[in-house]
């Protein structure tokens, strides 16, 4: 993580954007957990379907995730889940969530 690229800061602050979204709806907790890159918090967030987790950048901590205030707490217990084991969470949670808006999209309009 510390050797990432510019186009991956880019990535990372795109996804600490969709993230929001995910911390919005079940809140969640930063620790300083990964003694590889004791730097970058780690977002915990325990969802319905279990655990997900993300290293975030600590710039996009600072200029994207910050409002929401979440504690920091050290040592927040990592349930052992994989990359591949979030994502099946993630896609089982993204079908239980609520449509929030019901919006008729209005494409192409001349």
């Amino acid at each position: 993580m510390t050797d990432a690229t510019t186009e991956d800061f880019d990535r990372y602050t795109e996804r600490a954007h969709l993230l929001g979204a995910y911390i919005a709806l079940f809140g969640g907790v930063w620790s300083y957990t990964d003694p590889e890159n004791p730097l970058w918090p780690v977002l915990y967030i325990e969802s319905p379907e279990g655990q997900l987790s993300w290293h975030i950048h600590p710039d996009d901590k600072t200029n994207v995730l910050d409002h929401f205030e979440l504690p920091t707490v050290d040592g927040y217990p990592w349930d052992q889940h994989t990359t591949r084991e979030k994502y099946a969470r993630i896609a089982i949670l993204n079908r239980k969530i609520p449509k929030i808006t019901y919006a008729t999209p209005v494409y192409g309009k001349p």
